[in-house]
């Protein structure tokens, strides 16, 4: 099972609703990295993710379309911001109302800086859930495998599977 806590869970876990299906309008959102849990590296991955740091929510750089129920199931690319650019994604909702992203891959993402030229690879998976017209909740899981790099300055991980869950918010 996935690690969800301290996360709010579509609201569900912090008081708010358990979703509005009539709610979703189809078109491009900003999406918003609201808290991160790094299961493998103690917060080492926050910069990556949260680069102001754990305090305030991190903009993407780039919107990303979400679709109506009736376009489903539907792929397409999606660009969050660098490293996380050509993202190849699937989205189905087995319920019309959570819309689901399920085993997204990206290869050879840098970890920036701090790492040197260590490259990682990601499955995503995530789930999102319309609140309110235009407002989306939800929450992704990164397993992040494969440490590679030359300088001697790829992390650690203490197990084989890295795992990071993003809260994550989205306007229209």
């Amino acid at each position: 099972m996935r690690r969800l806590f301290p996360f709010c869970f579509f609201g569900i876990a912090c008081g708010g609703s358990a979703g509005d299906p009539s709610s979703l309008v189809a078109g491009d959102y900003q999406f918003y990295t609201v808290a991160m849990d790094d299961g493998c590296l103690d917060g080492a991955l926050e910069t990556l993710f949260m680069p102001e740091g754990p305090e305030n929510e991190h903009a993407f750089e780039y919107k990303v379309y979400l679709p109506h129920y009736d376009e489903l199931p539907t792929s397409y690319s999606i660009d969050l911001r660098e490293p996380f650019v050509g993202m190849d994604v699937a989205l189905d909702s087995d319920d019309d109302v959570t819309l689901q992203l399920r085993g997204a891959v990206m290869e050879s993402v840098l970890l920036g800086a701090a790492y040197g030229n260590c490259t990682v690879d990601m499955q995503v998976d995530a789930d999102l859930l319309p609140i309110s017209k235009g407002r989306i909740e939800g929450v992704a899981w990164l397993n992040i495998q494969n440490p590679q790099g030359s300088e001697d300055l790829c992390p650690v991980f203490s197990s084989d599977d890295c795992l990071v869950t993003l809260s994550l918010r989205a306007s229209k």
